[in-house]
């Protein structure tokens, strides 16, 4: 679909589309695109890079069997939630994300052997709960914890983290 004259296009849902192959370049021009869920797009390979949607802040993908990398659409993602995909260079594209702030990934096989460090940074009340699939997180070395005033507790960790650090974290009781 051309989306170019959806200016004020606020949600995206294109959930079971499942003969799309590739998202039309015109999603460029949603400038106030908040949230885009493209659940089982199995066919889906291509997502316009460089989009720089500055009000997307929700991106949800499962079941994307094709996608292979995640798209360069915004810097502003608090919330990504990916489950079932074969991404690659996940991790790269979270880093730019500093106001990540739920990030839900299940059967993504790519990206658990590969997670070696993990940092959650809290503004005050974002963050409440660090997911127990933390444990099959069999990479994992590092994980810091800063300013998450109401985590109450730790779920189970890897046997393979070697470093935790906790910081600001007033909550915390086991």
């Amino acid at each position: 679909p051309d989306l170019s004259d959806a200016k004020n296009l606020e949600v995206l849902n294109l959930a079971r589309c499942e003969s799309l192959v590739e998202i039309p370049s015109s999603i460029r021009n949603l400038q106030k695109l908040e949230e885009l869920n493209m659940d089982f797009c199995r066919k889906l390979k291509v997502v316009p890079t460089h989009s720089n949607l500055a009000s997307l802040v929700s991106l949800t993908m499962m079941g994307c069997w094709h996608l292979k990398k995640i798209p360069d659409i915004s810097t502003n993602i608090t919330t990504l939630s990916i489950t079932d995909t074969m991404l690659e260079g996940l991790l790269e594209s979270v880093r730019l994300w500093f106001g990540l702030q739920f990030l839900d990934i299940y059967g993504s096989i790519n990206v658990y052997h590969a997670i070696a460090e993990i940092y959650l940074k809290g503004r005050g009340e974002d963050i409440k709960k660090i997911p127990d699939c933390i444990k099959d997180l069999d990479g994992l070395k590092e994980l810091h914890i800063y300013g998450c005033p109401k985590i109450a507790s730790l779920p189970e960790l890897p046997s393979s983290l070697k470093r935790l650090m906790v910081d600001t974290c007033e909550s915390l009781e086991t």
